[in-house]
């Protein structure tokens, strides 16, 4: 997307918007942080490209025979959808390379737009395809989380998953779906079924016209945090039906985070190793002007709702935690209540020196590993470390460490393709958050700096020293910064 695409009456808007929540300095930040995404971005609609499968790959897809085929139905709730996004959404879902799916829209229009295009859609097909295609007229607009469960009722499919009436599935969406549930595939004696329970992919965005791709959302495998600081999971997501029943399906009070709300009470039902990231692109967000309001400011609702959203899922699993927003909408810091636990600090050559011995004379649950030459930031950073290792699941927690001159030395660290650990957003600027916002929220990360990091002693083993047991996950939390000291 070229900067003249950017200058826009819509992006004006949404910059004021920003600058009067956040003033100058990050406004100008964001800004330029903004820019530089493009420029990195600037090949990535000819990638898109090239990256989509030939014609051959696409054919030998539509002739792959799998073990068990599973059925899809696609939930597709649509309100006086724009004929042109509505054919070419239609089109996306006939054109699958995987054919065990149907089409569930349930139409809260007042208008009968969507049900003419939709028959006119289902004359051109052959006889057992129309079929597939279920169109229900509601007797009123009920709202999407209303007209999302309007199209939950009709689905027969083993998995269902979400569609937005002016969006596209990319031609081999639903085959790798069905190619990774395979791969999931196990025996319970003489029943087979895919271990995934829920399985979602990445995703970017699709202009009006359908000519350009871009804002790329490349996402992490399942990370409980990283959802909690924002719905990274959106689109697509495929979930069992059984599920999805169970969860409830759609509610009203989280109209415009619904998806979020209801991924989290989805998969709160499921353990991690049930749930399958999908490293490619399968869904095209459509990005129009109409597709938002003018005003950013009057979309706050759906942040609210999201922040709700979260709150609620916290409390359902009876965690202790205070919900507020951070700078980006749509994105939440969740700070975690230290319940008590104690901690004692010591340098990192402490670390590097303790033995079995000596760990057992430390009192404290938790150890903060500091250099001192780090300067703390904020002033709290005990208490937030603390709280994130309060939940039984996390090892270590980090935070966000500067270099000296102010830019990113750490923001966690992730393995590379050589399987070596590598600091995150290692040389930023400070100012920057990241691509999309990462070096700003809490989420998982494969390590810390052994510089700063706070350890709960129960997860504490030694081999040839100590280290952290794998039965624990670690979190990077930006909201406990340190600085390397002036030298």
């Amino acid at each position: 997307m070229g900067r003249s695409d950017r200058f826009n009456k819509f992006n004006i808007k949404r910059g004021i918007s920003y600058f009067k929540r956040n003033g100058v300095k990050k406004t100008c930040y964001k800004v330029l942080e903004r820019l530089e995404r493009d420029r990195n971005e600037a090949d990535y609609n000819e990638s898109v490209m090239h990256a989509r499968p030939t014609a051959e790959e696409l054919d030998k897809q539509r002739n792959r025979k799998f073990f068990h085929s599973y059925k899809f139905s696609i939930l597709v709730p649509a309100y006086e959808t724009e004929p042109e996004y509505l054919r070419q959404m239609l089109n996306s879902v006939a054109g699958q390379t995987y054919q065990n799916w149907e089409l569930c829209i349930a139409d809260g229009s007042g208008s009968d737009n969507v049900q003419n295009e939709v028959n006119e859609f289902k004359s051109c097909l052959t006889l057992e395809m129309s079929a597939r295609v279920k169109y229900q007229r509601l007797n009123a607009n009920r709202g999407i989380s209303g007209n999302s469960n309007g199209a939950l009722v009709m689905a027969t499919g083993d998995y269902v998953g979400l569609l937005d009436h002016d969006d596209v599935l990319s031609p081999d969406a639903l085959y790798e779906v069905m190619e990774a549930l395979e791969a999931g595939m196990e025996r319970d004696g003489n029943i087979y079924s895919s271990r995934y329970k829920a399985v979602y992919s990445d995703e970017d965005k699709i202009n009006a016209t359908a000519t350009r791709y871009f804002d790329y959302h490349r996402k992490p495998d399942y990370d409980i945090d990283f959802l909690r600081s924002n719905n990274y999971i959106c689109h697509l997501f495929m979930v069992k039906t059984s599920i999805a029943v169970k969860s409830g399906g759609f509610r009203s009070e989280y109209n415009g985070a619904q998806d979020h709300d209801f991924i989290f009470r989805c998969l709160e039902q499921l353990k991690p190793d049930e749930i399958y990231h999908i490293p490619k692109v399968l869904y095209h967000w459509r990005s129009h002007l109409s597709s938002t309001a003018e005003n950013p400011d009057s979309k706050l609702y759906a942040y609210e709702a999201g922040k709700k959203a979260v709150r609620d899922h916290l409390k359902r699993l009876d965690i202790k935690a205070e919900v507020t927003d951070t700078p980006h909408l749509g994105y939440y810091r969740v700070k975690y209540e230290n319940d008590g636990k104690t901690v004692k600090i010591m340098s990192p050559k402490e670390w590097e020196g303790i033995t079995g011995d000596t760990l057992d004379d430390i009192k404290e649950d938790f150890i903060m590993v500091i250099d001192p030459e780090l300067k703390p930031l904020t002033d709290d950073y005990i208490d937030e470390l603390a709280g994130v290792l309060s939940r039984e699941e996390v090892g270590a927690a980090g935070g966000k460490i500067y270099d000296k001159n102010g830019r990113i030395e750490s923001a966690g660290y992730s393995f590379d393709e050589a399987g070596k650990l590598q600091p995150d957003f290692k040389g930023m600027n400070g100012n920057f958050s990241g691509y999309l916002h990462r070096a700003s929220v809490q989420r998982r990360t494969d390590g810390l700096s052994r510089d700063c990091m706070m350890i709960k002693k129960d997860a504490i083993v030694f081999d040839t020293k100590a280290s952290m047991s794998d039965k624990f996950i670690t979190v990077y939390d930006p909201f406990a910064e340190f600085k390397r000291k002036q030298g």
